[in-house]
């Protein structure tokens, strides 16, 4: 094995530094080190997703195709609202699933104890899945003698690689 050389203090070259191979330290690459211009191809890149899902007027029961994944990723958040909160008995619950199966550890529930325009966050179990698995939402409203909720939105965050 060489001998390593430590240079003690800065350095500055004003030509091209080549190397055999480099290991920066923890936290020495940062955002600000890469150039914007650096044309970093995408499928080196982890994709942040927004998915809303919404329902204009009175909630309805629904099974939503969400997303089909093309690389594995993390399922960071899940949250719902609804513009006018339920009254009554009534409830509309969220289920956010991956191959048919829950990733909650119980489905988000609006009802009338939830605030109008307040998100409710869901309790993920499973945060992780692969390339082509199929998430999907599952909606299900009950009157129960009460006034269902109108406007509702449901949003996952979705964190990706871009190559599969």
């Amino acid at each position: 094995m060489a001998a390593v050389s430590t240079i003690q203090g800065d350095a500055h070259f004003t030509g091209t530094v080549t190397a055999g191979g480099l290991t920066p330290s923890a936290g020495t690459v940062t955002n600000t080190s890469v150039s914007a211009t650096a044309a970093i191809a995408a499928t080196k890149l982890e994709h942040q997703f927004a998915l809303s899902y919404t329902q204009n007027g009175t909630a309805a029961s629904a099974t939503i195709p969400l997303h089909v994944a093309y690389g594995a990723g993390t399922i960071v958040s899940i949250k719902a609202a609804s513009i006018a909160a339920a009254v009554g008995a009534a409830t509309v619950t969220v289920d956010l699933k991956k191959g048919g199966t829950t990733c909650l550890s119980g489905v988000i529930t609006l009802d009338s104890g939830n605030t109008a325009r307040t998100s409710e966050a869901g309790s993920l179990t499973v945060t992780t899945y692969s390339a082509d698995n199929f998430l999907e939402l599952v909606i299900v409203a009950t009157a129960g003698g009460g006034t269902l909720p109108t406007g509702l939105i449901v949003t996952v965050i979705l964190r990706e690689n871009a190559a599969p």
